[in-house]
């Protein structure tokens, strides 16, 4: 199989691993509506989205959004585009990066919701975390492959860790921050601010570092299986 082949059948598999945490969401709205009977328009119904799940709808469509530039800095390097369109195209992936292994701290949600069953959100919750966390994995698997054709190893891997390392740290900024991705262009000034604070906050320093440590090290072990078993269908070839 070339690479392109399996980049489109991954890419196949992962939009239809989406479309099965949409359905499960779908489900779980039928389920529960019964429990929601003051709710007559969409504005009311995304108002009760803690409730419906629907939220997780939205975070895996931000989940994607480093897959899909991903796919794209490989295709530009491919035609051999500008270097600065490369670059702008890593700014952007790196910026959304973050947005797809966040749906595992989406776990937070995870209690008794009658009439739903605990056992359905548990499942729907996983399905939606292991698709977020498989679609941010393989962004930077391809991500990694452009770096290899612009670094040497050594530097490609450095960039890779720090990007990994980041992302720790920006999911850490979404969940217990509130910031999302586009606030670094909406409100750059108060991000740093915000970002500044907590580096001069003892307290705030040792949660920062201890969540972003914990879930870089999630990232980096996926990362190291998912390099693995994608060079061990390589060397098969």
């Amino acid at each position: 199989m070339t690479y392109l082949s399996r980049q489109r059948n991954l890419f196949l598999l992962m939009a239809l691993a989406t479309i099965c945490c949409g359905f499960l969401v779908m489900i779980r709205i039928c389920w529960q509506r019964y429990q929601l009977p003051d709710i007559n328009t969409f504005r009311e119904f995304v108002q009760a989205r803690g409730l419906t799940f629907f939220f997780l709808l939205w975070n895996l469509a931000l989940a994607w959004v480093p897959y899909l530039m991903a796919l794209h800095i490989g295709q530009l390097q491919r035609q051999e585009a500008g270097r600065w369109r490369l670059l702008l195209g890593l700014c952007v992936w790196l910026a959304f990066l973050p947005n797809a292994p966040y749906l595992i701290t989406d776990f937070v949600h995870f209690r008794p919701l009658p009439p739903v069953p605990i056992w359905f959100d548990l499942i729907l919750l996983f399905a939606a975390a292991s698709t977020g966390l498989l679609l941010g994995l393989l962004s930077i698997y391809e991500v990694h492959q452009v770096l290899k054709n612009w670094f040497s190893k050594r530097y490609s891997n450095l960039l890779i860790l720090a990007a990994i390392g980041l992302s720790g740290f920006g999911i850490w900024l979404g969940r217990f921050q509130r910031w999302n991705s586009w606030d670094i262009l909406t409100r750059p000034l108060d991000l740093l601010s915000d970002i500044a604070d907590t580096f001069t906050t003892r307290h705030e320093l040792l949660h920062a570092l201890g969540i972003s440590g914990l879930l870089s090290g999630v990232l980096l072990m996926g990362y190291g299986i998912l390099t693995t078993l994608m060079s061990g269908q390589t060397s098969r070839k």
